[in-house]
């Protein structure tokens, strides 16, 4: 059962059984209101008793934790390069995908109110990373590719769930462009990290060694690494 509240929408989910002896309200997440009731308890009285507390609703929305370090819905902060930002929602029916685009220090997230659960959000910023990597990320790799005299064969992106980075026997180098959460020198520790397995394939002494002398300070940025948001 559907019901908006001050524009917002949200889905009605009723329990019920003969166990249940008062009614009680409850809220899950950021759109779903659960309402316990006795056996018997008519549809139409749900309405009513949800309007009936819609300030109490209302005012739970702002003390349901988030289902991850961030909350896309409620104005919280987003990660990029070392940097949080503010968002906001505008609705837009023209938008297939939640589209992110970040302007004048604040994330805008244009999205149709036909896709707009927490994971299309969440694909939404994923993709914005996707398209900021190469714009950002492909220039450090010049940058020390020049430096170290190490090229690879090939540079892709994706997103992972365990690794930032990986160099293949045949020299391709894969980054995680979730990377981009993270500050730039971090960054560029990753693509030199990468860009040593060329020479080294194992986290040898050499390998390390040969990091060190590159980025005498790469261990800062490797244990920042491991604060990862998602």
């Amino acid at each position: 059962m559907i019901i908006f509240l001050e524009n917002i929408k949200f889905t009605i989910i009723h329990k019920t059984n003969k166990r249940i002896k008062r009614i009680s309200l409850g809220m899950q997440n950021e759109n779903e209101i659960i309402v316990r009731t006795p056996l018997g308890v008519k549809s139409h009285h749900l309405r009513e008793l949800v309007t009936d507390n819609q300030k109490w609703i209302l005012n739970s929305l702002k003390k349901i934790k988030p289902r991850d370090k961030f909350d896309f819905i409620y104005g919280g902060q987003l990660p990029f390069l070392g940097e949080e930002y503010g968002s906001k929602l505008i609705i837009d029916e023209s938008m297939v995908n939640p589209k992110f685009v970040l302007k004048d220090e604040i994330f805008y997230i244009y999205y149709s109110q036909k896709r707009k659960s927490y994971d299309d959000f969440v694909a939404g910023l994923a993709k914005f990373y996707q398209q900021m990597a190469v714009k950002i990320i492909n220039p450090i790799f010049d940058k020390w590719s020049a430096k170290t005299n190490l090229y690879p064969s090939k540079i892709t992106y994706k997103k992972t769930k365990t690794i930032w980075g990986s160099c293949s026997h045949l020299n391709n180098i894969s980054i995680n462009y979730m990377i981009l959460q993270f500050p730039m020198k971090s960054i560029e520790y990753v693509v030199l990290h990468e860009l040593c397995h060329i020479t080294e394939k194992n986290h040898s002494k050499r390998f390390w060694n040969l990091v060190s002398f590159y980025m005498s300070d790469y261990k800062t940025d490797s244990k920042a690494l491991k604060n990862r948001i998602f």
